[in-house]
């Protein structure tokens, strides 16, 4: 082989080596920034979760108290007190569904479903029985207390 061959090959050989050394060193920034995307991610989520539930909280409180309340006078056999404070949770739901139902994302129709249960239960003086009380509240409960992550 001649010089000129050996140089030739020396230099591409150069020349892979160091496009191999630039792929390598421009993929490690490639990494760094999408972790760096992936953590700003992470934590644009965990405020938004932080916000949701600090916005969630006043609207599912008095509801979660009044369900619970309703649910505790049941269990103490006072029947009449579940359903004398239960008459004042259409209201109630009519000034917190609008808070709750942009946050609840897929939960929003179980929520809905059980809340309309509860106004048909309890609304217009309604007599319901212990058994229909206590699974109209439970059935509301239940989604808001999770949804509250109670």
């Amino acid at each position: 082989m001649t010089r000129l061959a050996l140089l030739k090959r020396g230099g591409l050989a150069l020349a892979a080596l160091t496009a191999l050394s630039l792929t390598a060193c421009s993929q490690a920034p490639t990494d760094t920034a999408k972790q760096a995307v992936e953590q700003a991610g992470q934590a644009v989520k965990e405020g938004a979760t932080a916000t949701g539930q600090a916005a969630l909280a006043p609207a599912l409180n008095p509801v979660i108290d009044l369900l619970n309340k309703s649910q505790s006078d049941l269990k103490a056999g006072n029947l009449g007190g579940a359903v004398t404070a239960m008459g004042g949770f259409q209201s109630l739901w009519e000034k917190a569904a609008p808070v709750i139902q942009p946050l609840a994302g897929d939960k929003w129709g179980t929520i809905d479903t059980a809340a309309k249960a509860a106004i048909s239960t309890f609304g217009g003086g309604a007599k319901p029985d212990a058994a229909a009380a206590g699974s109209a509240i439970s059935g509301l409960l239940g989604p808001l207390s999770a949804l509250a992550g109670k």
